[in-house]
């Protein structure tokens, strides 16, 4: 008995001092801390992440720094956190339009400073992407901000139609943006069809489809498609109401990250999509036999801009631009491209002429010329049809009504009838439950 107590406080101590160890490993202390903003899955890899920057941070300043990555789903959520509350955060992901609504609201520094050198790896980047973007963006009291002071380009793409191409027919494709409309009237795609819960990338597409159909507001036809998609006119606004409206009767819903997930699965046959996401459904679909493709309608589209800015209330403005600089590094930028299928704004001259960068490339299994001829992973980025959104200004809360007003409009009567016949069965149950006990009580004093 008292060898087997022995035994049994060995076995206890032990694993006290196991679970010590690790609460302690967890209990790492880091010199500095760096508080990340991103989108979700738009990283190579949180945990190596980590290790990565950590190492890269280390050699470059002699500290350690702690990474702390928070996640946004849309650049309207990103935006009213940052605005209207104290957020403290080193560094930001938004897309241009909605950079500009932070320079408009002072959030935002100089990516480089008067007594501060520039970031290393700034040579990297396309300087196409900053032609495209410069000097586009002016405050509403007119004055010109250019935007190349307070952002570094981190991931481009496009705005189009992903689609199950065993299912939707030519004739469907030959609608252009109209199949989000299933204006060929496929019986298949009804109720398969999904828009971004995005008011920004769904008003686009409504605009793009009025001018696709020749229904632009009277005095609008001759305009450029980078001015359609930021005219938020009365008489635009409500005509692309309109056409959003219409089109409900024909989709499954609204969504900003599952909806490459449902077209993978085949449950849904054609989303609004990101170029990036739709190249990432592509290859994972392909592994389970459903071929999916995506285009842009000759229309016209849009081509957006992801870029990583430091805001007004930074913390570690040193370690956020070290983190810039330490993802513009070709390995780290074709890590990215190859995680999460975007497009990384690292010039791809500048990429295939790596060595290393082609090594990765073919790790996974890709060929590194056909990877970088890829015409959706690298559009024209001189279109004159591919349109740079901008900030709605003073006319966004119209807007943003406009779109309540479509979305408030969703409600899912079938859901509602299951809550309703749930309800009623719960109630239902209570009342038999009630009935049979006071019939007991009453049974029990007849007794």
């Amino acid at each position: 008995m008292k060898k087997f107590k022995t035994v049994c406080l060995f076995v206890a101590l032990t694993m006290i001092f196991v679970v010590m160890g690790v609460l302690f490993a967890g209990c790492t202390r880091y010199d500095e801390t760096l508080i990340i903003y991103n989108w979700e899955d738009y990283i190579y890899s949180k945990q190596d992440l980590q290790v990565d920057f950590n190492d890269y941070y280390l050699k470059k300043t002699g500290k350690t720094v702690k990474v702390r990555y928070t996640t946004f789903d849309t650049n309207e959520t990103m935006l009213s956190k940052l605005i209207n509350s104290n957020t403290v955060v080193d560094v930001i992901c938004p897309s241009e339009y909605a950079i500009q609504k932070l320079l408009v609201n002072n959030l935002l520094q100089k990516i480089t400073l008067q007594d501060e050198e520039p970031i290393s790896t700034l040579d990297n980047i396309n300087q196409e992407i900053y032609s495209k973007v410069g000097n586009l963006f002016a405050s509403e009291t007119g004055e010109v901000a250019n935007i190349n002071d307070y952002y570094v380009p981190y991931m481009m793409g496009t705005l189009g139609i992903l689609y199950n191409a065993d299912i939707v027919t030519e004739d469907d494709l030959a609608c252009g943006w109209g199949l989000l409309w299933n204006e060929n009237n496929n019986p298949a795609l009804n109720g398969k069809i999904y828009m971004k819960d995005s008011i920004r990338d769904s008003y686009a597409a409504a605009v793009l489809y009025l001018k696709e159909k020749g229904n632009l507001p009277a005095g609008y036809e001759t305009k450029s498609v980078q001015e359609l998609i930021n005219d938020t006119s009365p008489t635009l606004l409500s005509a692309v109401d309109a056409v959003l409206k219409q089109q409900k009767s024909k989709l499954k819903g609204y969504e900003v990250d599952f909806g490459k997930q449902e077209m993978i699965s085949g449950k849904v046959l054609v989303d609004l999509a990101w170029s990036g996401d739709a190249m990432y459904a592509i290859e994972e679909a392909e592994l389970s036999g459903v071929n999916l493709e995506y285009f842009v309608p000759e229309t016209g589209g849009n081509i957006w801009f992801d870029g990583w800015v430091i805001p007004t209330c930074a913390q570690n403005r040193a370690a956020a631009r070290a983190f810039i600089e330490f993802l513009n590094q070709p390995e780290t930028a074709v890590k990215n491209m190859i995680e999460i299928c975007y497009t990384s704004a690292v010039d791809k001259d500048v990429l295939a002429e790596n060595q290393d960068v082609v090594s990765l490339l073919e790790e996974a299994e890709y060929n590194a010329q056909e990877f970088f001829a890829d015409e959706v992973r690298y559009p024209n980025y001189a279109d004159v049809n591919l349109g740079v959104m901008k900030d709605f200004g003073t006319n966004n809360t119209q807007v943003v009504s406009m779109w309540e007003g479509i979305k408030g409009s969703d409600t899912n009567l079938t859901a509602l009838w299951i809550i309703l016949i749930v309800l009623g069965a719960v109630m239902i149950t209570f009342a038999v439950i009630y009935t049979l006990r006071n019939t007991k009580r009453k049974v029990i004093k007849k007794k």
